[in-house]
């Protein structure tokens, strides 16, 4: 048997959204999960309209808890890589709308997915993250926290944003959400990248 024909052709899904749901919500224990998914990638990418109709109804169903990240954790993460594998700006509008308008907890490992992918979007908005941060709602700010920081050790950072982060994390506090671990380690990075830059002004001053 040949490697191409080992791998598992799926079935088009059906029309309506609901429906291709309930036949994805079976397929994400099965082998075929990975071809379907990167059909799905490659269809969006496309811009398939019955594609984007069905990413727009997931991503609704997630933020109404009819999909939960506890029971439909391998389907929600799978449309978190769709997304990113698109990368546009219609993609990072729909992720990043959809943490905007969380109004129930999710595990802290979905938000550090979504804020691990957010810098392979080319339309990231650096300004909306420090606004996410300053939002009542501590889920919310937690993942802008995680977002920026993220950003920080990757250097997509500007040094003003950088200023401004370690001004942030200074006094920050979340009492839902332990974030004290990333905010020591980002603060010690930009601490350090402070005093490289110090040494090389003084060293240039020197010679």
């Amino acid at each position: 048997m040949s490697r191409e024909s080992a791998v598992p052709k799926c079935n088009p899904l059906p029309s309506s959204p609901s429906e291709a749901i309930d036949t994805l919500k079976s397929e994400t224990e099965q082998p075929i999960w990975e071809t379907r998914l990167l059909d799905l990638m490659k269809l969006a990418a496309g811009n398939d309209k019955n594609t984007w109709t069905l990413i727009y109804q997931v991503m609704r169903e997630a933020d109404s808890g009819r999909l939960s990240w506890g029971y439909h954790r391998v389907l929600l993460s799978g449309f978190v890589y769709l997304l990113s594998y698109v990368g546009d700006s219609k993609s990072y509008r729909v992720l990043i709308n959809y943490v905007k308008s969380l109004d129930r907890p999710i595990p802290i490992g979905a938000m550090e997915l979504i804020s691990d992918l957010l810098p392979t979007f080319p339309e990231l908005d650096i300004k909306e993250l420090f606004s996410i941060v300053n939002l009542t709602d501590e889920l919310k700010s937690a993942f802008g926290v995680m977002a920026l920081t993220k950003l920080c050790f990757e250097n997509r950072l500007t040094d003003d944003e950088k200023s401004l982060l370690k001004e942030l994390l200074l006094s920050y506090k979340n009492n839902k959400y332990y974030l004290v671990d990333t905010i020591e380690s980002t603060l010690e990075l930009l601490n350090e990248g402070r005093e490289t830059s110090i040494i090389g002004e003084l060293d240039g001053i020197l010679e």
